[in-house]
C-alpha cells in the first residue's frame, strides 16, 4: 500500500513555510493507491485536515486499515455505479458481501437490486453461498426479494427465486413475505410474478380487491384475468372492481383499423365444412329423390321426367352456387392466412401496427374480464342487483357499450332502474354523454320505453332538455371542427325529439327553459365556431379554386404547341398526350369553377342552427371534392404538356413526370381526404336504430346455408 501526499497546486509558498505548516498539520488531498497482484485501485480522499502520524503501525492495525478503506472504495463504487470496481473488491474480500453498506443495513446484494443492476445480481447470485444470498438485513429483516418487491424489480426476483425458493418464504421484523410487501407497493408486474410462484398464495380481500382493481386501472388485463380465475371471490365481494373495469374499459378499434386487422380464421374454418357438405349433398340429392321417386311411386314417365327437372336443377344450381363459394372461401382462407403471417411480422417493425394489436389483445382481455367478473356477480343471491346498480351508470357515462351489454344480459331490470344522486337512469346518462350505442340499445329493449319518454330528474328536465344540453368537452372533440360537432349536437337532439311524447317538447324546466331553449342557450359559443370554422375553410379552399380557374382557362386558350396559323387548329391534335391534356384541362377548369362557386354559396349563407345539420356539411363536401377533382385533373394537365413538348414521345420520361405529379395530389388527398370522409359519414350515415347483425362474408354463406338446408331437411 503506498500513501501519495500532494499539496495544493496553487500554492506560492515557499519552501520553509510549507515544512512549518507539515510540521503542524497537513492540508491536503490524499491519493491511495492499493495494490494488490496486478490490479491497482485508486481512492481519492476528499481534501481535508490529515494528521501526521509518526508511530510505526502494527501488521494488524495495517490491515484494518486497508479493510477500512476497501469498505469505503466499496461504499463509493456502489454509490457511483461502478460495479466493475465493486467485482474486484469482493473478489479480494469475499466476506464483504454481508457487510452493511448504509445506515439501514443493505448490504451489495440488497443495493444491487434495489438499483436495478441485474447483471451483476445474476453474478452475485451465482458467486456466493445460500446463507449469503438469503441475508437479512438488520433494521428490518428484509431480504433481497423485499426490496425487489419494494422497488418493483421483477427480473431481480425472477433471479433470486430461479437460485434459492426459500427466499419467497421468509418474513421481515414486521412478518411480511415478499408477496405481501409487493401488495403494499402496487407493482404489478412483480406481483403476478410472485403471485405465480407463491402456489398457496391466498390474500386478504381487501388487498385483493384493491390489487384487482389497480390492476384493471392499469390496463393490465391479463393479468386481472388471472387474479378473477385464481380469486374469484374478487370479483364480487364488492363492486369497485366492475366499475373500475366501467371507467377504463378500452374502446373498440375504429372503421380503418378494423378494415386493416386480420380476421378471426376460426371464422371461415367453422363454415368451410358445412359449405362443402351442403354442396355434396345438393349434388347426390336429384339421384337420391329419382331413386326414392322410382321406389315408391308407379306415376307416368312424362310426369316422372317432369318432377326431377324440378328437382334437379334448382339442387345444381344451388351446389353449384355453393361450389363457388367453397372456392372463394378457400381463396380467401389462404390470402387471410398470408396477411396474418404478415401482420406478425409488421407489428414488430412498425408501431401503428403494433398499437392496433395491442388495442384489440386488451379489447379481447377486457371482454373476458368483464364477462367473468359480471358471472360471479350474478351467483350472488340477495346483492348481485346492488353490484351492477352503480356500474352500469359509470358505463353510461364513459360509453362503455360492451360493459351495459353484459350488465343487461345479467340483471337487465334491477339495472335499468338505477338512478345516480341527480335522479339520472342509465338512458338519461347516455343522452347526457351522447352515448348513441348505449341509447339504441336500451331503446330497442323496450320495456321502459314509456318511461323514458316521461321521465324527468330532480331540475324537471325531461330527456329533451337533457339532449338540449352541450355535450361534454371529451365527446365534441370527437368530431372534426366546431360544424361536424354542433351538427351531432343536432342530430342528437332531433332524435329525442322524435322519441317524448309531442307535447313534451314544449314542456318547460325549473329554470323555466323549454328544450329549444336550453339547446340555443347552451350552443350559442359552439354556433359562433362553427360558422367562423366554416368561413375560414371555404376562403382557404376558395382561393386556391380560383387560382386553378386561372390556371387551366389560361391552359386552354394557349394549348400547347401552337395553333395552325392558317385554320387556327392546334398542331397536336392527333396525339393521344394531346386530347388527355383537352379533356383533362376541361375537367379541371369544370370542376374549379364548381367548387369556387359552391364555397361563395358558403360564405353568403345566414348559418342557422338548422342549416348545421345537412345543407352547410354537404355544400363543404361538394366544394372540397370538386376541388380534389380539380387539382388532380389540372396536374394530369400539366403532365400531359410536359410530356407533349419536351419528351419527344420518349415514354420512359412518363415515370418521373408522373411520380412528381403525383405527390402534391398525394398531399393534399392526405390531409383533405379524412375531411371528406367524416363529413359524409356524419351527414348521411346513420348513427341511430336498431343494432344490426354482422354481414360479413363467412356469416352471410353460412346462413344462405342454413335456409337451404330449413327448405331441402337436411
Amino acid at each position: 500500500m503506498k500513501l501519495q501526499w500532494y499539496t495544493d497546486s496553487n500554492s506560492k509558498k515557499s519552501d520553509a513555510e510549507t515544512q512549518k505548516e507539515v510540521d503542524r498539520d497537513v492540508v491536503a488531498a490524499e491519493t491511495i493507491t492499493v495494490e494488490e497482484g496486478i490490479n491497482s485501485i485508486e481512492i481519492i480522499v476528499d481534501q481535508g485536515i490529515v494528521p501526521i502520524e509518526t508511530d510505526t503501525k502494527s501488521e494488524d492495525e495495517q490491515n484494518h486499515e486497508k479493510r477500512r478503506l476497501y469498505e469505503d472504495l466499496l461504499r463509493d463504487a456502489l454509490l457511483r455505479g461502478h460495479w466493475s470496481r465493486v467485482e474486484d473488491i469482493l473478489e479480494t474480500y469475499k466476506d464483504m458481501v454481508t457487510k452493511a453498506l448504509s445506515d439501514d443495513g443493505s448490504t451489495v446484494l440488497h443495493i444491487a437490486v434495489g438499483r436495478g443492476q441485474n447483471d451483476f445480481v445474476k453474478k452475485l447470485c451465482s458467486s456466493i453461498t445460500e446463507e449469503q444470498l438469503l441475508h437479512q438485513r438488520e433494521n428490518d429483516g428484509s431480504t433481497a426479494l423485499h426490496i425487489a418487491a419494494i422497488v418493483g424489480n421483477k427480473d431481480a426476483a425472477e433471479l433470486l427465486v430461479e437460485h434459492n425458493g426459500k427466499f419467497l418464504g421468509i418474513k421481515d421484523h414486521n412478518g411480511r413475505d415478499p408477496l405481501h410487501v409487493a401488495y403494499e407497493n402496487m407493482h404489478l408486474d412483480t406481483i403476478g410474478y410472485l403471485l405465480k410462484a407463491v402456489k398457496d398464495a391466498h390474500p386478504d380481500d381487501e388487498i385483493g380487491i384493491g390489487l384487482l382493481v389497480n390492476a384493471i386501472s392499469a390496463k393490465r388485463y391479463s393479468l386481472a384475468l388471472d387474479l378473477v380465475k385464481r380469486f374469484p371471490k374478487f370479483a364480487s365481494k364488492k363492486d369497485d372492481v366492475l366499475v373500475a373495469i366501467a371507467k377504463t374499459f378500452p374502446s373498440e378499434l375504429d372503421y380503418w383499423e378494423t378494415l386493416i386487422y386480420p380476421p378471426d380464421l376460426n371464422n371461415i374454418l367453422e363454415v368451410l365444412p358445412e359449405v362443402a357438405g351442403g354442396t355434396l349433398v345438393l349434388l347426390v340429392w336429384p339421384a337420391l329423390a329419382k331413386r326414392s321417386y322410382i321406389t315408391y311411386t308407379n306415376s307416368t314417365i312424362r310426369t316422372f321426367l317432369y318432377d326431377l327437372v324440378i328437382l334437379t336443377v334448382p339442387a345444381w344450381l344451388a351446389s353449384f352456387f355453393l361450389l363457388v363459394c367453397s372456392f372463394i372461401l378457400i381463396v380467401c382462407f389462404i390470402f387471410f392466412y398470408l396477411y396474418s403471417l404478415w401482420w406478425k411480422g409488421a407489428k414488430i417493425l412498425f408501431v401503428p401496427i403494433k398499437r392496433i394489436d395491442k388495442k384489440k389483445k386488451d379489447l379481447n382481455e377486457a371482454e373476458r374480464v368483464l364477462r367473468l367478473v359480471c358471472t360471479e356477480i350474478s351467483k350472488l343471491e340477495n346483492s348481485s342487483s346492488d353490484h351492477f346498480a352503480r356500474p352500469i351508470l359509470e358505463a353510461a357515462c364513459q360509453n362503455a357499450y360492451q360493459v351495459v351489454r353484459e350488465i343487461l344480459y345479467h340483471s337487465s331490470r334491477v339495472a335499468l332502474q338505477s338512478t345516480d344522486k341527480n335522479g339520472h337512469d342509465t338512458i338519461q346518462l347516455a343522452i347526457i354523454n351522447r352515448s348513441e350505442k348505449i341509447y339504441n340499445l336500451i331503446f330497442d329493449i323496450g320495456e321502459r320505453k314509456n318511461v323514458y319518454r316521461t321521465c324527468k330528474d330532480s331540475y324537471e328536465n325531461n330527456i329533451l332538455h337533457l339532449a338540449g344540453k352541450l355535450a361534454p368537452s371529451s365527446v365534441l372533440n370527437r368530431r372534426t371542427g366546431a360544424a361536424l360537432q354542433l351538427q351531432r349536437e343536432l342530430q342528437w337532439f332531433q332524435e329525442v325529439e322524435k322519441f317524448v311524447f309531442p307535447s313534451y317538447t314544449t314542456h318547460e324546466n325549473i329554470d323555466k327553459e323549454t328544450p329549444y331553449m336550453v339547446f340555443t342557450r347552451e350552443h350559442k359559443e359552439l354556433l359562433k365556431e362553427g360558422e367562423q370554422w366554416m368561413k375560414t375553410t371555404a376562403e382557404s379552399c376558395s382561393i386556391t379554386a380560383a387560382l386553378i380557374v386561372t390556371i387551366v382557362f389560361a391552359a386552354a386558350i394557349t394549348v400547347p404547341g401552337g395553333s395552325n396559323q392558317e385554320k387556327g387548329t392546334p398542331l397536336f391534335k392527333s396525339k393521344a398526350a394531346f386530347i388527355i391534356f383537352a379533356i383533362a384541362d376541361a375537367i379541371s377548369l369544370f370542376a374549379s369553377s364548381t367548387a369556387l362557386l359552391v364555397f361563395l354559396s358558403i360564405l353568403t349563407t345566414r348559418f342557422a342552427e338548422k342549416d348545421f345539420l345537412v345543407s352547410l356539411p354537404r355544400r363543404l363536401f361538394i366544394g372540397i371534392f370538386s376541388l380534389l377533382l380539380s387539382t388532380t385533373t389540372m396536374m394530369v394537365a400539366f403532365s400531359a404538356t410536359l410530356f407533349l413538348v419536351f419528351c419527344d414521345n420518349k415514354l420512359w420520361m412518363l415515370s418521373p413526370i408522373c411520380g412528381l405529379a403525383f405527390i402534391p395530389i398525394a398531399f393534399f388527398v392526405s390531409l383533405q381526404f379524412p375531411l371528406m370522409v367524416d363529413l359524409l359519414w356524419s351527414t348521411y350515415s346513420p348513427i341511430f336504430g336498431k343494432q344490426r347483425n354482422s354481414t360479413n362474408l363467412p356469416t352471410l354463406i353460412y346462413r344462405i346455408v342454413e335456409k337451404l338446408g330449413s327448405w331441402f331437411d337436411w
